[in-house]
């Protein structure tokens, strides 16, 4: 079977017109398809269709309005990585540390690259190979030459953590004996499923956010792990919803004046738009803006 026929720019603006889509600028539409791929730009067409099986507008939507979507989306986006920074940059410390304490207390102290020190030793051998391609992502950094001359390639567990992925960091805690696990947990107050599950969820939104995957009117995967009674008592929070997402973000930062920067910031970035969105495509509840209060966040996990 051929693959899909390339299309000039002229011909993708013919082609929304086709669908339905009520272009009165050619010019900007262009203008805006050279930077947005017309494929990046179809999936935040998906609201407007007659149905999921057809490609035809709802009659009236302009083209303006889909552009407008992808620009919310990319401001959440660009929100969103630069607080998920700081939650990565937090466990990969607090990690490290405490499987330095726990682990690697006598000489040589490179404890961590023995499988032995692991409950998941399939696991943890494919994390150590996996990050073996990583580290060479940073083969021209002082630190990595450091240790290559050094220690013969080798970095004590905290600089390792540093440099690995948040996949990667989140595979790391998996593979742990239960006991550690504990230890780790126990420093931000969670069980060690729930803190297992949100690395994994973060590290799932990290990279939807870096590589610009469409946030809006998405499944996220896998469902954010809440305390039960939470969910019981807001019914309209979906566990698999950006806005599930957020929250666990908010959860996981290292600190209140944090967690308060990233929810005002949300919040305007929301009330510029919400003329323009379905809050609903994004999980977002009617009382989203308090339930992202930090005192209504301590009972989340």
């Amino acid at each position: 079977m051929d693959l899909k026929k390339p299309y000039t720019l002229d011909e993708q603006i013919k082609k929304l017109k086709d669908h339905g889509v009520v272009i009165s600028d050619d010019a900007f539409s262009r203008k805006v398809l050279q930077k947005v791929s017309y494929y990046r730009l179809s999936g935040y067409m998906l609201q407007y269709r007659l149905s999921t099986d057809s490609h035809e507008m709802i009659k009236g939507i302009r083209f303006e309005d889909i552009y407008t979507v992808y620009c919310f989306d990319e401001e959440i986006r660009s929100l969103l990585r630069q607080y998920i920074e700081k939650a990565e940059f937090f466990y990969k410390d607090l990690i490290g540390n405490k499987f330095a304490e726990l682990k690697c207390q006598t000489s040589p102290y490179d404890q961590h690259y023995d499988v032995k020190n692991y409950y998941d030793k399939v696991g943890i051998t494919k994390t150590l190979q996996n990050f073996t391609k990583e580290k060479s992502y940073y083969k021209d950094s002082a630190i990595v030459k450091h240790h290559f001359n050094k220690y013969a390639d080798k970095m004590p567990v905290w600089v390792m953590l540093e440099l690995m992925t948040c996949s990667s960091v989140s595979l790391f805690y998996h593979a742990l004996y239960l006991s550690d696990k504990n230890v780790i947990a126990s420093e931000v107050g969670i069980s060690t499923a729930t803190l297992e599950n949100h690395l994994h969820a973060l590290s799932v939104l990290r990279n939807k956010c870096s590589h610009g995957v469409r946030l809006y009117n998405s499944t996220m995967n896998p469902p954010v792990k809440f305390n039960k009674s939470f969910l019981r008592n807001n019914p309209t929070i979906r566990n698999d919803s950006l806005f599930a997402y957020i929250l666990m973000l908010i959860k996981r930062l290292p600190s209140d004046d944090e967690r308060k920067q990233f929810r005002d910031k949300l919040n305007r970035i929301v009330k510029k738009y919400e003329k323009d969105i379905d809050l609903n495509l994004i999980g977002f509840p009617k009382s989203y803006r308090e339930l992202m209060y930090i005192k209504n966040l301590k009972n989340i996990t």
